[in-house]
């Protein structure tokens, strides 16, 4: 026989009446029911309340809001504030409606299967045409570096300009420090609205940095500019990694810029061989400098006041030079990837990449087979080029 709660309450009921004590109750209440038995703190509550004239073998009635506050007519209430302010937060629905912070919760979470994000930012609302686009050509893309594609990832070089200031102001989460509870709260310099920046322009392929190039003050980026000074930097440094492979195998990815699509920058390119990859228009997530390499030197120059002209592409450089050789060959497997993801979201811009690991395309060959191993060359710097040979 299974001995279960109100077997054994009127079991302690009736020796309750016999005058026992709870001890001897609970002692025999092991050797009738063993393992089942109830604790001893439990045996002690039933007697004492036995003897005050308790007569009845169920439970009193718990302190507290009952569990029939979880109703349909809650949740459809919960629901209709939520639908008039999705902004509105849990604590805010716990006060309105009477009811505690976990039972809003519960309600929100179980019954109405919802949960709280963040907006995404995205860079530009893009139309129809410009989501065609970007789906044309990532198909062409892809076809293009397939496993047994007419192209190679290694062939790529990519650059674009950034403006680079000399002071970024860091993350606030990244300032947070720990005081003593009369501490005063650490200041930081917020830079006013003439802060002083610069603009970089940097190329890089599978093997690390080719040029950084710093525009001259009081200088617009033109296509004379660009053609003058980062182009015929551009080939010396690609004839200076492989001197003997023409530049007309190097496939040049950039965006389509004023100075990038102009005449003096086409015919340019024409004349050095080399082929331009499409790219459409408002699509940083698929720009390896914007998704990856400008995102990185933020991160790593974040705090740093520089005082000095001759500052900035020093520390650009070396920043440059210590980011590992596999990280340049793993991001153009990154903007693999986000062509395929590009086509999969129909040409919407798309999330969640953070959630994937690097990873190599099935059919590629081997990192190390596709590109030899280059020591980081030696480079100087003067203000208008700073030129890895």
């Amino acid at each position: 026989m299974e001995f279960t709660k109100e077997n054994m309450q009127l079991y302690i009921f009736m020796r309750c009446k016999l005058g026992e004590f709870a001890k001897l109750n609970h002692e025999t209440l092991q050797t009738l029911c063993g393992e089942c038995t109830c604790s001893y703190q439990t045996v002690c509550r039933w007697v004492k309340e036995f003897n005050e004239g308790k007569e009845s073998l169920s439970d009193c009635p718990h302190l507290g809001r009952p569990k029939s506050c979880v109703n349909e007519p809650t949740i459809v209430s919960i629901k209709k504030d939520i639908d008039e302010d999705p902004h509105i937060s849990v604590r805010e629905l716990s006060d309105t409606k009477g009811l505690s912070y976990g039972i809003v919760h519960s309600i929100i979470t179980e019954h109405l299967r919802m949960k709280k994000v963040c907006a995404r930012w995205i860079p530009h609302l893009l139309t129809v045409e410009q989501k065609i686009d970007r789906f044309r050509f990532a198909t062409e893309l892809l076809n293009m570096f397939e496993p047994h594609g007419p192209k190679r990832l290694p062939d790529i070089v990519t650059g674009d300009e950034t403006w680079f200031p000399f002071f970024i102001i860091p993350l606030k989460r990244l300032i947070r420090m720990w005081v003593d509870w009369q501490g005063h709260r650490p200041v930081v310099l917020r830079p006013g609205f003439q802060s002083r920046k610069r603009m970089f322009t940097v190329f890089f392929n599978y093997s690390g940095p080719l040029v950084v190039d710093i525009l001259p003050q009081d200088t617009t980026m033109t296509a004379t500019y660009y053609v003058q000074n980062v182009f015929s930097q551009l080939k010396s440094a690609i004839n200076e990694q492989q001197p003997k492979v023409s530049t007309s195998r190097t496939l040049l990815l950039r965006d389509i810029a004023g100075p990038h699509k102009a005449r003096a920058t086409t015919q340019s390119l024409r004349e050095l061989g080399i082929q331009v990859l499409p790219q459409p228009a408002y699509s940083p997530d698929l720009a390896p400098c914007d998704f990856w390499l400008f995102p990185i030197l933020n991160e790593r120059l974040t705090g740093r006041k520089f005082d000095s002209i001759q500052d900035p592409p020093k520390v650009l450089n070396s920043e440059l030079w210590t980011i590992p050789e596999e990280d340049y060959q793993d991001v153009f497997q990154k903007w693999h990837i986000r062509l395929k993801h590009c086509i999969q979201s129909n040409g919407e811009y798309f999330e969640g990449l953070e959630k994937f690991h690097v990873c190599i395309i099935n059919g590629l060959e081997n990192t190390e087979q596709l590109s030899k191993h280059i020591n980081p060359p030696s480079y100087s710097y003067s203000e208008g080029c700073c030129t890895c040979p």
